[in-house]
C-alpha cells in the first residue's frame, strides 16, 4: 500500500478540478488506476492539513450552534457512516451531503483501537476533514487515551505489525490531536474533567490572557518529548500521582460529590457552562444529560460514551434553539426513529439568528432533567 508523509502532501492549488477538464481528468484517473493494479499499490488521496488556528487568540472561537459529537469509536468506521447517514450528513453512497455550511463534527477521542491500530481510519478522519472544510463544515479531532497509549507503545518501540512509514504516519497523526477544545461555553474532552486539570487551565488564563485552546500548543503537545511527561495527561487508570493532571477516578459519582462545588466555581471562572466527554469506565455504553447535577448545579455534564462500535450507531448533537437554549438530541439503538432522524436533520441544517447562536440559558433557568440512555 503506498503511504504519504507531510512531504508528499500537496496544497488544493496543486489539484487538478474535474470541472475545468473533466475528460483530461478521467482520463488520468484512469492511468494511475491501472499503473496501481500492475504494480500492486491501492490508491490513496492525498490527504491535506486542515488550517491551522491562530496561536495567540485572547478570545474562544463562538459556538456555531450545531455540531454533531462522536467519542469511543475504537475503529469502527461501519457505525460511524451509519449515524452521519442518519444525521444527513453522509448520503447513501457514503458521500457528503450539501448544505453543510456552519455545522461542525467533533469526536472526543478514541478513534483508534488501542490494540490493533488501523491507519485506514486514520486517513478516513483526514480526508473528511478535507472535504467537509470545502462544505463549510468543521471537523474536530481531541485525543482519547487509546490514541495517547498507542503513542507511548510506539515510543517503546512497538510497530502493531506495520511498516515504519505507517508507524510514522500514525504518530504524527496523533501528535496533531488536541488534548480538548472550548467553543462558546462548551468544553469537549475525552473523559472527565477532574479539578487539577480545570485549576491549570485557570492559571494559565489568569498568567497568559491567551485563549484556552492555546493551552493545547503551549503545553500538552510539548509534553511528546518523553512517555513520563505525557502521563500527566493521559487517563492513567487507578494510578493517580500528584502531578497527574488527568487521570480515570475510582468513582466519578463519589468524586464529584466531593470535589463537585469547586469544580463548578472553577468552570464558572473559565466561562464553561457544558461539558461533552466519552470515556466513561463504570457506564460505559450510557449517555446521560446533566449528568452530577445534583452535585455541579449550574453546569450541563454531557457523557457520550455510546459504546458505538458493538450497537450500530450513536452520537449526540447539540443545537441552540431560537429561544437561545441548548437542546440536545441522543442518537442511540433506542431513540433512532424516523422521527428524531428528520428533527436531527432539520436541526443542523437549519441557519440560527445570529443572536442566538451566542446566547444560552443556563441549566439554573433551563427544567434540569437526567436523562440516561443507552
Amino acid at each position: 500500500m503506498l503511504h504519504l508523509g507531510k512531504k508528499d502532501i500537496l496544497s488544493n492549488l496543486m489539484r487538478i478540478s474535474e470541472n475545468t477538464a473533466p475528460g483530461f481528468f478521467s482520463w488520468l484517473m484512469g492511468v494511475i488506476k491501472s499503473i496501481a493494479r500492475t504494480f500492486g499499490l491501492s490508491e490513496r488521496r492525498r490527504v491535506i492539513d486542515p488550517p491551522m488556528e491562530p496561536g495567540n487568540r485572547a478570545e474562544r472561537p463562538a459556538f456555531s450552534g450545531r455540531c454533531i459529537v462522536f467519542s469511543d469509536t475504537d475503529n469502527c468506521m461501519n457505525s460511524l457512516k451509519n449515524t452521519l447517514r442518519f444525521a444527513g450528513i453522509l448520503n447513501e453512497k457514503d458521500e457528503l451531503t450539501d448544505n453543510l455550511e456552519g455545522i461542525s463534527i467533533f469526536h472526543t477521542g478514541d478513534m483508534i483501537d488501542k490494540k490493533n491500530p488501523d491507519p485506514s481510519v486514520v486517513e478516513y478522519w483526514q480526508l473528511l476533514q478535507q472535504d467537509a472544510l470545502a462544505k463549510g463544515c468543521h471537523v474536530k479531532l481531541i485525543v482519547g487515551n487509546h490514541e495517547q497509549e498507542i503513542w507511548q507503545k510506539i515510543m517503546t518501540g512497538e510497530k502493531y505489525g506495520m511498516r515504519a512509514e505507517q508507524v510514522h504516519w500514525l504518530n504524527e497523526f496523533i501528535e496533531s490531536l488536541d488534548l480538548f477544545y472550548v467553543v462558546g461555553p462548551i468544553l469537549f474532552i475525552h473523559g472527565y474533567p477532574t479539578l487539577e486539570f480545570l485549576q491549570t487551565l485557570l492559571h494559565y488564563k489568569q498568567v497568559t490572557g491567551k485563549d484556552l485552546n492555546c493551552f493545547n500548543t503551549d503545553h500538552y503537545k510539548k509534553a511528546f518529548i518523553s512517555v513520563s511527561a505525557m502521563r500527566q495527561y493521559s487517563y492513567e487508570r487507578e494510578r493517580r500521582r500528584t502531578h497527574y493532571l488527568l487521570y480515570d477516578v475510582a468513582d466519578a459519582s463519589h468524586y464529584y460529590k466531593k470535589q463537585g462545588r469547586v469544580v463548578g466555581a472553577v468552570l464558572a471562572q473559565l466561562k464553561i457552562d457544558i461539558v461533552v466527554h466519552g470515556h466513561r469506565p463504570q457506564r460505559s455504553g450510557v449517555q446521560v444529560d446533566y449528568e452530577f447535577g445534583k452535585w455541579i448545579p449550574k453546569v450541563r455534564m454531557i457523557g457520550n460514551d455510546t459504546m458505538v462500535r458493538s450497537r450500530g450507531i450513536g452520537a449526540t448533537v447539540i443545537r441552540v434553539a431560537p429561544s437561545g437554549a441548548v437542546d440536545i438530541d441522543f442518537i442511540n439503538t433506542k431513540t433512532a426513529s424516523k422521527k428524531l432522524r428528520r428533527k436531527v436533520q432539520k436541526d443542523l441544517r437549519e441557519r440560527l439568528v445570529s443572536s442566538c447562536a451566542s446566547r444560552f440559558t443556563s441549566p439554573e433557568d433551563a427544567d434540569i432533567k437526567s436523562v440516561t440512555q443507552g
